[in-house]
């Protein structure tokens, strides 16, 4: 399946879902999204990767999507929304988006400048992943908001080390590190209630 039709389009999908978990209140939205996130890293990784291989990325992010979502599911109150955020807090988070989204682009000549096998659909959307993550990661301590922010980051990841690594073993690695962020995620979900219970 040919890819580079849709590459720009991708990195559009993952730019606007990696904003999204940002200002996200909604923890229902936020699974969504991160699948949604994941439909176009595995475009943006098909530009390397035969389509076979690509989808295990979607299918371990989504699964890691899923193990989160059962967790906020099994807290009592069914995974209550998060408070929402005030309109102050949407407006930073939104100006801060845009402002790494700009350091986003004008890194992915230098990431091609540095990595000739890397797409420039590919730089981009792995900057852009890479750089809105860690920006998750500096505004929250929550459980779930640091497990989306890291996977964001591995899936910029992912997107970059696609074009320099093709082995099976390497996808399987990546894959289960995934999982792992995500199991992890959700055992610090939930450890407040094991606490309450004993």
């Amino acid at each position: 399946m040919n890819f580079e039709t849709l590459a720009l389009p991708a990195v559009m999908v993952v730019y606007l879902a990696a904003v999204l978990l940002l200002i996200s209140s909604d923890w229902r939205l936020s699974i969504a999204v991160l699948a949604l996130q994941y439909a176009g890293i595995v475009i943006l990784v098909g530009l390397s990767w035969p389509l076979e291989k690509a989808v295990v990325k979607m299918v371990a992010g989504w699964m890691a999507g899923a193990v989160l979502g059962l967790a906020l599911i099994s807290l009592p109150g069914g995974g209550r929304a998060e408070n929402r955020l005030p309109f102050s807090s949407i407006l930073f988070r939104l100006l801060g988006a845009s402002l790494v989204g700009f350091v986003a682009y004008s890194w992915g000549p230098r990431i091609i400048a540095w990595m000739p096998e890397v797409a420039l659909e590919q730089a981009y959307g792995g900057m852009v992943l890479i750089t809105l993550g860690l920006f998750h990661l500096g505004l929250t301590a929550h459980p779930l908001r640091v497990s989306l922010g890291l996977l964001t980051v591995l899936g910029g990841f992912e997107t970059l080390y696609a074009a320099l690594e093709s082995s099976a073993l390497v996808t399987g690695l990546l894959a289960g590190v995934s999982l792992g962020l995500a199991l992890v995620g959700a055992y610090l979900l939930t450890v407040p209630t094991l606490e309450e219970t004993e």
